[in-house]
């Protein structure tokens, strides 16, 4: 009796809505709301072909799968035939052409280095914002300078390629750097601490280059990015499987075009990501921004997502839900205790607590209360939001409709909802995105050494990653002397004929704004090598402003507060404020 009395008043006292867990036995310090600004997480929104994650923390491999959290240390690699696109923000993103490696060195919240081992990429940035982006090769580092498309790459040799296809580019040596304007080609070789350069036409447009204009478009077009805060990526897979619609409490709500048995967090898998610890991989395409930021709720139209206000910022979720267990006993025995694990989505304004971060490098023990699950969170009330596996399952194996289990209405009323770490040590296949096999047939075999340039880099703190420890001038091309007729030259930003330096949205941060009218590509003054020559012209769409209504969702984003964890997030006593929300856009300095 005594026990009960006490669960009852512990469950009054607090919501618990922490998920799967990063340490057994901690639970969540107060006043953490789980924002993560130094511990950033891509989203591979794209994969055609075979596409392969190596993970930086354990080096385990994984195929690539849509909507795959990236996180810095990891490898992405392409195969024959294969593409792939990885999102930062919904303004930053990169995409690999087949037979391509990219690692993500460093990234933090707008702060995202991205190393080129070798092949072909193409970053573009789809208005000029405050986030800065870092280029690193194997010869020279390049910074977008503003909006447009910067093809950038690496041959087996190590020299490198960058072509401004739309825009201007800021390139680093060790002594300086250089500007070169859309049309134009810098060429690389040699190492990082003594490269040789040239600059020459812009090589016709191939079909790599007509892809990525196409994808372009296809952002550009996106009526998502108006209700989206540009901090959250994948606001663009929203528009073709559902429709905004404005509700008077939330303003415009997402409405996926499902059956009416479908619920959020029931079709995928509960994958472990280094520092977040378990983490929600929807199936979805669309699965990405409606699981990690905002809330969901059942609204007129059945399920709808609410994204929160655009103005603050938004930091990465592994889930935003509810956990709790059921079947095999009360609570807090060895282990887990339960049978089954059942998980729900927060509802707006439901408090998120982390259970990762600070306070988590272990210690203490689950805290778990006896509480009637229907009376905690709002979505419970709606007998197809909860979702379930055994507990033995939990972590090992997707989540759909044959693996799910459901929990009783008996069951709810006396469930132990968890707050703090979930006990389930992560295993090997806890780590794959699939349960599919890897295939690398025609990826880059790359040395774990290779070394890229640092020079003008604003990220290589003491928390950067490094790949490689190799000494100075250890890799590059060799090539011929300097002054030869070839046109090779030094790099020596004195003795350039480039651009003059003109500072961007990269080399002095300033807000978000639309773009001027649709940048082209253009030639540049005659260079040597006659085998290139000027691109086609094409120009891109601008975005239009967006405008917030009803008042309460407009009110709420100039609240005036530094960051938000989420569209909807628990109120917090004496800010004033409401915060905890969405766990939105990556994780970095701000």
């Amino acid at each position: 009796m005594r026990r009960a009395i006490l669960a009852a008043i512990l469950a009054g006292a607090f919501l618990v809505e922490a998920a799967a867990g990063q340490t057994p036995g901690a639970t969540q310090p107060e006043g953490d709301s789980g924002d993560a600004p130094d511990h950033g997480v891509a989203r591979l929104s794209l994969a055609q072909g075979a596409v392969s994650v190596r993970h930086g923390d354990t080096a385990d491999l994984s195929v690539g799968v849509v909507n795959a959290p990236l996180i810095a240390g990891d490898r992405i690699s392409t195969g024959d035939g294969a593409r792939a696109e990885i999102q930062f923000d919904a303004l930053n993103m990169i995409r690999l052409s087949f037979a391509t490696e990219v690692r993500l060195s460093e990234l933090q919240y707008k702060q995202y280095q991205i190393q080129i081992a070798q092949g072909t990429a193409m970053f573009h940035v789809a208005r000029d914002n405050d986030a800065r982006a870092e280029i690193s090769t194997p010869t020279v580092l390049m910074r977008p300078a503003r909006q447009g498309s910067y093809r950038v790459t690496v041959n087996p040799d190590g020299t490198t390629e960058i072509a401004v296809r739309a825009g201007q580019a800021e390139v680093f040596g060790p002594t300086g750097s250089e500007y070169i304007e859309a049309g134009q080609t810098m060429m690389a070789r040699g190492s990082p601490s003594d490269p040789e350069v040239r600059v020459v036409a812009s090589a016709p447009q191939d079909d790599f280059d007509r892809w990525n204009a196409d994808r372009d478009r296809a952002f550009g077009r996106t009526a998502s990015a108006g209700y989206v805060s540009p901090d959250i990526a994948g606001g663009e897979s929203l528009d073709q499987y559902g429709q905004w619609q404005n509700d008077p409490q939330y303003g415009q709500v997402w409405v996926p075009s499902v059956g009416p048995d479908w619920a959020p967090y029931q079709d995928g898998r509960w994958i472990w990501a280094d520092y977040y610890g378990w983490s929600w991989l929807g199936a979805e395409p669309w699965g990405w921004a409606p699981y990690h930021y905002g809330r969901w709720y059942r609204g007129p139209w059945g399920w709808a997502w609410y994204p929160g206000a655009i103005g603050p910022a938004y930091y990465w979720r592994p889930a935003l839900v509810g956990f709790f267990g059921w079947g095999g006993g009360f609570g807090v025995g060895f282990g887990f205790g339960f049978a089954n694990v059942g998980w729900v989505p927060l509802a707006p304004f439901e408090v998120f607590r982390p259970w990762y971060g600070r306070g988590f490098a272990g210690g203490g023990r689950v805290n778990i209360v006896n509480v009637n699950v229907v009376n905690v969170y709002r979505n419970a009330r709606f007998t197809n939001a909860i979702g379930g596996v055994r507990a033995s399952e939990f972590g090992h194996s997707a989540v759909n409709a044959r693996t799910m289990v459901r929990a009783s209405s008996a069951d709810l009323a006396r469930a132990g909802s968890v707050r703090g770490a979930m006990p389930f040590t992560p295993a090997a296949n806890s780590r794959r995105f699939s349960d599919a096999a890897v295939s690398t047939r025609g990826m880059p075999q790359t040395s774990s050494s290779l070394r890229f340039s640092s020079a003008g880099s604003r990220l290589t703190g003491p928390g950067a990653r490094s790949f490689a420890q190799s000494p100075a001038g250890s890799r590059g091309a060799a090539g011929p002397s300097v002054g030869s007729k070839s046109g090779w030259r030094p790099f020596n930003p004195s003795t350039s004929s480039s651009a003059s330096r003109q500072p961007g949205f990269n080399g002095q941060p300033r807000a978000y704004s639309t773009p001027q009218t649709s940048p082209r590509y253009s030639s540049p003054a005659p260079q040597a090598s006659p085998r290139y020559s000027a691109p086609q012209n094409r120009g891109y769409a601008p975005q239009q402003r967006v405008q917030i209504n009803p008042p309460i969702v407009r009110d709420r984003g100039s609240s005036g507060q530094g960051s938000r964890g989420g569209g909807g997030g628990g109120s917090r006593s004496g800010g004033g404020s409401s915060r905890g929300g969405n766990g939105g856009g990556h994780g970095g300095r701000r």
